[in-house]
């Protein structure tokens, strides 16, 4: 390897250091949104980043392991390696959430979560559930109230999902005990702090809401970390295995899905790329169960938050440049509607058969609610005005510092050089790479200019994140290909992997520098 593929790995990391360390530069614009960074703690931070590098020393090891064995293995044994790239994902993400000092640490989680200035969905479970049916038959009334934060801009699957947990934790006195048991220190200290604190309120803090508040911050590690699978899955359909694997392997070193666990932004990333991966696997198999099933996870994830639009509009995009690369394919082709209308048809099936049935038992409007908070969500600009220019400017450092610069450049050399278009241009296929590459290029595109996120881009955009990731998958195909078409004597595994090892080790550099120095919530009073 030429010492010169080194060099943007290590200018990746000495900018990211060199940001980070600034007290002078702000992460965002002042006046408007900042996020703020963590204090120095010498002792705790030397300690943390020595343990951090022997958990990274065994993932590398690990997903090395994986690399050498995934080509060949049975599926079966495949199954075991993606099952170990989860676990290892939640491993590395639980330690580096309690690695940073004091408050910055687990104990965030009960703040986030309790607290309605951060989230506010499980106190609205908690004080304003009674009944679900009313709540839910009341919830288009309560988004006609014109709230513009988390309550007004949001369809009801959140809160209802507190409501499970809650109701989990009633019926589950083994479930509340095994979880409060399980808690650690950091957690249990900020629980004693808003317990004290709440007290003499009249809803003080229970060992109840201790066991759901762990819950959901487990919950949300474990969504994130599954995330992996998925996006080998995703991968998988254009690519090796190899490739897919060293695609995957990115993942638990992305630093924004650290910096905001447990919000529920973490929650987002494995639904919709299960939602792309179903849609995918539709449309190569004309698999109409497979079309309902994406039908209905993307009304799950609807449910959730309006964040699932825009994946929504990249599964269309992806069918429609497929179809128009088979009408281009021979002079003879035409253009496929029917199958097009084929797929809208059984997606729909999925997605209007719980849309249908919400409204017929328990009397809810969703398309109107979700119009009602598409409206609160523009009046959030209006009480909180933002700078659309320099927003315009920021994002996509936000988003690339978000990612971590090292992937960054591996994406930006992945869809700028010539072999992303050697590797894309003969994919006429109606299951073409560049199908969904363009797509996923076209809607990120869109919502940049759209201004949508000005001020919090690395925390909304945590959904899209992992089709960054899918944008290296043409690097490392390129480099598969050359090894395979070189005439040079074979080289050893380590040094044909050698760009993939130095490139996840600066991204893990990124990552712990970025989960030790940036903090992703600011704690406003609820």
């Amino acid at each position: 390897m030429r010492v010169r593929s080194l060099i943007p790995f290590l200018i990746a990391i000495i900018l990211t250091l060199c940001l980070l360390a600034s007290e002078t530069i702000p992460l965002g614009i002042p006046g408007e949104w900042t996020w703020q960074r963590i204090p120095f703690n010498g002792p705790a931070l030397l300690f943390g980043v020595i343990i951090s590098l022997i958990l990274f020393i065994v993932y590398l090891f690990i997903t090395l392991w994986g690399l050498s064995r995934i080509r060949d293995c049975s599926r079966g044994e495949l199954a075991v390696w993606l099952t170990t790239l989860a676990i290892c994902s939640f491993l590395w993400s639980f330690y580096l959430q309690d690695a940073p000092p004091a408050e910055y640490s687990l104990s965030k989680a009960p703040f986030v979560l309790y607290y309605k200035g951060s989230s506010g969905y499980f106190t609205e479970a908690n004080t304003g559930i009674e009944n679900v049916s009313d709540y839910l038959a009341q919830y288009e009334t309560k988004m006609e109230a014109g709230d513009v934060l988390h309550e007004g801009t949001h369809p009801p699957g959140l809160p209802l999902f507190y409501r499970a947990l809650i109701r989990l934790c009633e019926t589950s006195p083994g479930l509340q005990s095994f979880l409060i048991e399980s808690q650690p220190a950091s957690f249990q200290f900020a629980s004693e702090i808003i317990a004290e604190t709440t007290a003499m309120t009249p809803h003080p803090l229970t060992q109840q809401d201790r066991a759901v508040l762990w819950c959901a911050t487990l919950i949300t590690l474990i969504a994130s970390a599954l995330t992996v699978i998925p996006l080998f899955l995703l991968a998988r359909e254009f690519s090796s295995r190899h490739v897919s694997w060293q695609v995957a392997a990115f993942w638990p070193l992305v630093p924004a899905a650290l910096i905001f666990q447990p919000k529920s932004d973490a929650l987002y990333s494995v639904l919709a790329l299960l939602f792309l991966y179903s849609w995918v696997l539709a449309w190569r198999r004309h698999s109409a169960l497979c079309f309902v099933l994406a039908g209905l996870l993307i009304w799950s994830g609807l449910f959730l938050t309006l964040a699932f639009l825009p994946v929504a509009l990249c599964a269309v995009l992806y069918s429609f440049f497929c179809a128009w690369q088979q009408r281009t394919a021979t002079p003879q082709s035409k253009f496929p509607w029917k199958r097009l209308l084929s797929a809208a048809g059984w997606s729909l099936c999925g997605f209007g058969v719980p849309l249908v049935l919400l409204g017929l038992l328990f009397h809810l409007n969703l398309p109107r609610v979700w119009l009602l908070n598409l409206q609160n969500h523009a009046g959030f600009y209006a009480e909180y005005p933002r700078t659309y220019w320099k927003w315009l400017l920021l994002n996509p450092l936000e988003i690339s510092l978000a990612l971590g610069l090292p992937l960054t450049w591996l994406v930006v050399k992945s869809l700028c050089r010539r072999h992303f278009q050697a590797s894309t241009a003969g994919a006429t296929s109606p299951t073409g790479l560049s199908s969904l590459l363009f797509s996923t290029v076209i809607v990120l595109g869109l919502l940049w200019l759209s201004g949508k996120n000005m001020g919090e881009a690395a925390r909304l955009w945590l959904i899209f994140l992992p089709w960054l990731l899918l944008w290296t998958i043409p690097f490392w195909q390129n480099r598969e290909q050359l090894r395979e078409q070189s005439q040079q004597p074979v080289e050893s595994f380590f040094k044909q992997q050698s760009i993939w090892i130095y490139a996840l080790l600066a991204q893990a550099v990124v990552c712990v520098a970025t989960v030790y120095r940036v903090t992703g919530f600011h704690f406003p009073p609820g």
